[in-house]
């Protein structure tokens, strides 16, 4: 049955699915009434004391594994998470050993620098000749010594110059 009605809507009803249907809008459904299951009535066996005792440990022992399976897995995350801060308390020492070995470093090649200026050649010879009041050595003043010739024994004037005691000593 088809209706026009003055907002040129069309409104039609089937009644066989339940569908209301206005012009454009979506149809609207009925909801479909709930069936409930057909129950049935059965009677439970009684069982023996051994099928109980059975059923019982068998229970027990399904309890016992996913116990203990939840302990393993409880010790296995304990062990992870104990193992992860271990690290990091490392990674942290290490970070800090790292940073003193820069600090040590960067003093050393400060010293090494400080001790270059000081001991360098040319503040070495200035401080000589300022300070101390000495000269260079001239190539006439240098006295060279043969020790390839035999040893021997020198008087001055006729007299021992006193190597002689230590050099028969021996």
């Amino acid at each position: 049955m088809a209706q026009q009605n003055r907002n040129a809507y069309t409104v039609t009803y089937n009644r066989n699915a339940n569908v209301y249907h206005n012009g454009s809008a979506a149809p609207k459904m009925k909801p479909a009434p709930q069936r409930r299951p057909n129950l049935e009535l059965v009677q439970k066996t009684r069982q023996t004391a051994a099928q109980v005792r059975q059923q019982t440990a068998a229970d027990t022992r399904r309890a016992i594994k996913v116990m203990l399976i939840a302990v393993a897995i409880l010790a296995f995350m304990a062990v992870a998470i104990y193992s992860r801060v271990q690290l990091d308390e490392i990674n942290r020492e290490i970070k800090k050993v790292e940073q003193k070995i820069e600090l040590a470093e960067s003093d050393s090649i400060r010293i090494n620098n400080e001790l270059n200026s000081i001991v360098s050649i040319n503040n070495v010879e200035d401080y000589a000749v300022n300070e101390l009041g000495m000269v260079k050595v001239q190539d006439y003043q240098v006295v060279y010594v043969d020790l390839s010739a035999e040893d021997y024994v020198a008087k001055a004037n006729g007299k021992d110059t006193g190597l002689s005691s230590v050099i028969n000593k021996k």
